[in-house]
């Protein structure tokens, strides 16, 4: 179990009652098998959810080859509507979309940002068809997650 499965009180408890010569402890208990990365991260989620790597690459409009090598870390992409295509196929909830986010070195939704706004909204709603979220960016005139006509 990685610090990530475990409950946040129950930690800020712990931590709220610690003294400085318990923190070395702490930390080599707590992250004695790493923070997870980014594959590692959408791994478990996957684990968890029950869901199959293609299926999110189908729901998430990306080319299964691509789709594996982002997944995998073995690629790296900068466009940021790429990873949040994975999210929204994944049914992540705003924190776990946040953490993948950060996790892969993105900016993470920002509710002073309109389009994040809506965005967040969506996830919030359970608004995971990337059609239909496409459709609310569209009418609010911000960019969708992605243009039938480019990709």
């Amino acid at each position: 179990m990685t610090i990530f499965d475990k409950d946040t009180t129950n930690l800020m408890d712990a931590l709220q009652n610690a003294r400085p010569s318990d923190m070395h402890e702490y930390i080599q208990e707590q992250f004695e098998e790493g923070e997870p990365d980014f594959p590692g991260y959408i791994n478990m989620l996957l684990s968890q959810k029950g869901l199959k790597r293609q299926d999110v690459l189908i729901k998430a409009n990306l080319p299964q080859k691509y789709g594996y090598k982002l997944l995998s870390g073995e690629s790296h992409t900068t466009d940021r509507d790429k990873i949040l295509r994975i999210c929204f196929s994944m049914e992540m909830t705003l924190k776990e979309t946040q953490r993948a986010l950060k996790l892969y070195g993105m900016s993470e939704l920002y509710p002073k940002i309109k389009r994040d706004v809506l965005l967040i909204v969506a996830i919030g709603q359970k608004t995971y068809d990337i059609d239909q979220v496409n459709d609310i960016l569209k009418k609010e005139g911000q960019a969708p997650l992605y243009d039938v006509d480019s990709e």
